[in-house]
Parts: C-alpha cells; structure tokens; sequence
C-alpha cells in the first residue's frame, strides 16, 4: 500500500538518546580522478560523455545528482562549505572544488588547470538567504540597529555565473533560488541577471515550479531561470504524475526505537510505493538491507508532551492551553505534525536547528536526517557528511534531485535542436520598441509636472516627497511640497524644522508619517553620514522605507534602471499583456521589463507609466480610445 495508516499504535516509550553526534566522514566517489593529476583529470575528461555540466555553489549535490539523472555528466562543482563538497565529492563522479566563489578568479583559474575549456551547461543556486523574506527581515534589522555593514556580498554571488560564462561560453545555463528572488531589490536582480543573459545572446526563460509536480512530496516553489544560447526551442518540463504523499516518501522505513546506538538499521520489508522503490534504487549486497542516517534528535520531555497531543495535520494552535509554552497568537505554526496523507512543509535549513515543523506522522519525534533527505528525493544510497545538525543542513539547502532531473531534461532536450532563426526576437524587440516610443512621444505631450520631478532635487528630498506620496494623492503632497523642500531640504534642516512642518505633514494624513520621516533623516545623519544610501539593502535599511519608495528613490535620484509598481503600472501589465488579476507581482514586474525595451526601465519610462495609469488606463472606464499603446494591448484591442 502506497500510505501506511496513520491510526496505528504510536511506540509508547519513545525515547531518543542524547548522545548521537557521530562526525560521518566520506571518501572521494572511486571513478573521480585526483584533482592534483593533471594526466588523470585529462584521460578523465575524455572519458566523460557529453554533454557536461557545471554546478556552482553545490551544496551537497541535489542539483548535480539530478543533473546525472538527465544524462549529464557533471564534469566540475564548486562550493565554499567543506563539509557539503566532502558530500558531493563522495557522491558525484566529479572534480570538486573547495573555495569562495565571491572571486571566482581562483575557481577559473582551477578550470584551467584542469584543463576545461568548454562546457554544454553551467548551473547553480546562490545562497538563498540574502533573497528570502526571513532573511531580508533580519538582515535589514541588524543593519538598523547598527549590527550589520548596510551590504551583504552574499546578495551579489549570482554575478560569479558571469565570470565563469565569460570563461566557458556555455550553450545553456540554469539558475535556481527562492520565490523571493523574483522580488529581491525590487525585481532589480532578477531584470540585472536577465539583461546579463540577454547581452550574452541567451535566450532567456523564467517560471516558478511547484516541486510536488514533479515526484517530491512537499511544499517547495522554486524560481528557474534557463537561458539557451542563440533562440532554442526550449519548453518547461510538464507535471509528472499525481501529488506524491509523505507517506510514499518514508512509509517503508523502520521505526527509531529508544535503544538504538548506531546510525544504520535494517529494512524491515518491501518499499510501499513506487517512489520508495526508486529511492531505494542503486543499494547493492549488504547495503540492501541497511538503511543509513535513519536517527534523529533526541525529545525533550516537554516536547514529547506536546507531540503526543498532535494528530496528523495538527499545529501548535490545536495543543491545548495547558501544554504551550509559547503565545499561540505569535506562534500559530510552532509545531506540526506532518501527515502521511499529504505533503510535507518545505524542508529548509531551519531543519537543522529544530524540527518542529517536521514531527514525524506516527512517532513523536521530529524527521530523522533520512526521511529528511526522502522528502527531497535524495536516494537511500547517497549519504551525507558531517555531524547531524550539518547533514540537516546540507539536505534543507539542496535542490530536490528529481526536481532538478526535471527540468535538465528538459534543457538537454533542446541543447540537441537546431538552432532556429532569430525573426520571433526580432518582432519581439521591434514590438518593444514600439510600444515605449509610442509611450514616450505620448508623455513628451502629456506629463504631468510635479515637484517631486524636478531635476534639481538632492536625494535626500526625492526620499522626503515620495515618502510623503506613499498611499496619499498626489495633488495634496503638490500643495506642501515647495515648503518641505524649502524648510526641510536635508536630514538636518527636516529634524530642526520638523515642529514647524507639522501642519503640512498633518494635511498629508497617516498620523505615523511625521515620526517616519523624522526615523528616516535621523538614520540617515547617525547611520549614513548624512548620505542617502545609493543601493537596495541601504534605502530598505531606512526606517519606513519599503519595496516602492526604494525602487522609486534609486531610479530618479540615482539613474537606476528599476521596474516600479503600483496599482496602475500593475493595471498596465495586466491589460497589455492579458495576464488574470491573480498573475504574481514577479510576473507583472517581466512583462513591464519586457515593454520597457533595451532603454531599460528609467526615470521618463517609470513616470510615463505612472501618468498613463492615472489618466487613461484607468481602474474604472479606461479610454482606451485615446490610449497611445492601443495597438499593443490585448485588452484595447477589442474596443
């Protein structure tokens, strides 16, 4: 049966020793050669079949194994953790490379050594912190609480692609990271790495994909960049079957008894599903029956308390009063017990720290480190180095292998097509071009002109007026502007004038404003030196600064190319290219980058956009009759 019953009996003294700890230490995989041999790596390389692969910031090998599994072969990886290449080496017939890929001068230079000279494919995910929603809020909490330099480096890794793709030319490259890449710096990252493919002539495709489309039983969106050499024929790889079940991933494997002092324990049967057979798939003799890291931490009795309360699904808000320790309004999710039913929660690398998030469905304990790397699709017989806690880690940082398998098939695929010629990017471009000119001759005529459009401002009174624009008509900002720019024109002038401006600011409403605006000057004279930070991570530093007012302010005060939006550019996007009102932010944000054209997103395109969402593609009765872009849109087409 392909899901073990949940209302069987739970062990009743369950118990974990506290003393697993067991450093597990790997040998390079037998069939890679020395890196140090020069001659071994060259008869190796002549050995390996096409295409070959190259996987930068590795990790322990999830993208590299699924990239084996797609008919690549993975000639070269790269990581600055030791202990996740220690895995990778041991796992992935490779030459593994140990080292800061923040430079990859020295990582190139190894390729030259090696002898590599060309390669069909360079993939990679960068860490993920700098991009994801908990990492950006911490981040930008140390910086304004002054515990962190106002730039994170790990934030620019993805660059390093480029050196490499410089070195190399590469027919394809794949890109893997958080949803929250999308939106990182306002969408600037994700429109700066498309524009670097698109000026290396990659042809450039972007989609979130839902992991459980593709046989790995949890909860992951990830966010995929492919770009094809030249205009390959490239489509994404469709969903492979029905939603795979935690039940499928780890319903064969053995219970974790309280007296079990080793980290191997024996099958006790057949896999119960067909994806636990293939993750058993490559064991051969002894290691056939032995399942390896199958232990967990140990249970504080407090914890075994509340666990045995949960029932499959349940989360902390179902534990009864008397049982929590933490506010239940704050910590809804604390604890949840997975279900055999369904899909697991994203395993990330919080797993490493705790597993509340991951209580096993029978068993009151958190996922041991092999159930762990199942619900990632990671094989029984790829093992992991290091103590527990970093085996954890290694496995909630990677790319579920049959995910990645996925999506290498399908870039494999077209790396054999033909290639196609270019006339679709051409009608493309021209209907770009098109489209802005035809905007920008409208507003040549239309702009409207504000004070806040001055050319003569100083950042600091740019940052000032669109703070005092945020949710607030513009025409009621326009009538106090002169005297803000008058009495308050720098941080310091606003903080001595600030008694006198508060009349103005309190015609504006948002009773918080005036103190986010005195928050604001004060970060910037005590925290900038009296400077307005000229890059993402410092303006979001900003007390009261969000994704908008930065996009904003690094666009017109600082030429950045930045992709703003609002209800009416976000109306724009939608109607012109016909996209639902339930198309993401991200989405609307490429297709305005798309429209924007090789001029990328400027001050004249952003202000553009803006005046022709407030005046004629408006949210009620647009006139679409007057609309300069009419020929463009698929919606005013029909009227």
């Amino acid at each position: 049966m392909d899901n073990p019953s949940e209302t069987a009996q739970k062990p009743s003294s369950y118990r974990l020793p506290t003393h697993r700890g067991e450093r597990i230490k790997l040998v390079p995989h037998q069939m890679s050669p020395d890196p140090n041999d020069g001659d071994a790596v060259r008869t190796w390389l002549e050995e390996r079949p096409r295409p070959w692969a190259i996987d930068l910031f590795c990790g322990a090998g999830g993208l590299s194994l699924g990239l084996e599994e797609a008919g690549f072969s993975v000639i070269a990886a790269a990581d600055f953790d030791p202990v996740s290449t220690e895995t990778h080496a041991a796992n992935i017939q490779s030459l593994t490379w140990t080292g800061d890929l923040a430079d990859p001068s020295a990582f190139i230079h190894q390729l030259d050594e090696w002898g590599i000279e060309d390669v069909d494919l360079l993939a990679g995910g960068p860490p993920c912190q700098p991009f994801s929603r908990a990492g950006v809020s911490k981040i930008g909490n140390l910086v304004r609480t002054g515990n962190r330099r106002v730039l994170d480096d790990r934030a620019d890794l993805w660059r390093s692609f480029f050196s490499v793709i410089d070195r190399l030319n590469p027919k394809a490259m794949l890109f893997e990271n958080v949803p929250d890449f999308a939106q990182a710096q306002g969408g600037a990252l994700l429109v700066a790495l498309m524009d670097e493919l698109k000026g290396r002539d990659y042809e450039v495709h972007v989609k979130m994909l839902q992991a459980w489309q593709y046989r790995v039983p949890q909860h992951r969106s990830r966010l995929f960049v492919v770009g094809i050499a030249g205009n390959g024929k490239f489509e994404w790889p469709k969903p492979r079957g029905r939603q795979p079940t935690v039940g499928q991933a780890i319903g064969d494997l053995p219970v974790v008894p309280a007296d079990t002092r080793g980290e191997t324990q024996a099958y006790e049967g057949p896999p119960s599903s067909a994806l636990a057979k293939s993750l058993r798939k490559g064991l051969r003799g002894e290691e056939s029956r032995r399942i390896r890291d199958h232990v967990t931490r140990a249970v504080r009795p407090d914890d075994a308390l509340i666990y045995s309360q949960l029932n499959p699904g349940d989360t902390y808000l179902d534990v009864p009063e008397d049982s929590r320790r933490y506010r239940s309004d704050i910590f809804n999710d604390k604890y949840v017990r997975l279900s055999f039913e369904g899909l697991s929660r994203t395993i990330t690398a919080h797993i490493a720290k705790d597993g509340y998030w991951y209580i096993h469905p029978r068993e009151d304990r958190t996922l041991s480190i092999r159930e762990a790397a199942r619900i990632q699709t990671f094989p029984d017989v790829f093992r992991f180095a290091g103590h527990p806690s970093s085996r954890y880690r290694q496995i909630g940082n990677a790319v579920p292998p049959m995910l990645a398998s996925a999506i290498a098939s399908s870039v494999k695929q077209v790396l054999g097509d033909s290639p196609v010629h270019s006339v679709v990017r051409e009608n493309r471009a021209e209907y770009r071009i098109s489209f802005r000119d035809s905007l920008i001759q409208w507003f040549k005529w239309n702009r409207r002109d504000f004070p806040w459009r001055r050319s003569d401002l100083n950042p600091w009174q740019t940052l000032l007026l669109e703070m005092c624009l945020h949710r607030t008509r513009a025409e009621q900002v326009a009538k106090v502007a002169d005297e803000l720019l008058r009495l308050g024109g720098t941080p310091d002038s606003f903080l001595d004038n600030l008694e006198a401006l508060e009349p103005s600011l309190a015609s504006l409403g948002l009773h918080w404003r005036s103190a986010n605006l005195g928050a604001a000057a004060e970060f910037i004279r005590d925290r900038a030196a009296g400077q307005v930070p000229d890059n993402w991570q410092g303006m979001v530093a900003i007390p009261g600064v969000g994704d908008y007012i930065a996009s904003a302010v690094l666009c017109f005060a600082f030429g950045r190319s930045s992709v703003i939006m609002d209800t009416n550019t976000m109306r724009i996007a939608r109607r012109v290219s016909g996209k639902g009102p339930k198309q993401p932010k991200w989405d609307l944000r490429l297709s305005l980058y798309e429209l924007a054209g090789a001029e990328g997103a400027d001050a004249k395109w952003n202000q553009a956009l803006l005046d022709l969402g407030a005046m004629v593609c408006t949210a009620r009765a647009p006139k679409c009759k007057n609309c300069p872009v009419r020929a463009q849109c698929t919606t005013g087409l029909g009227r």
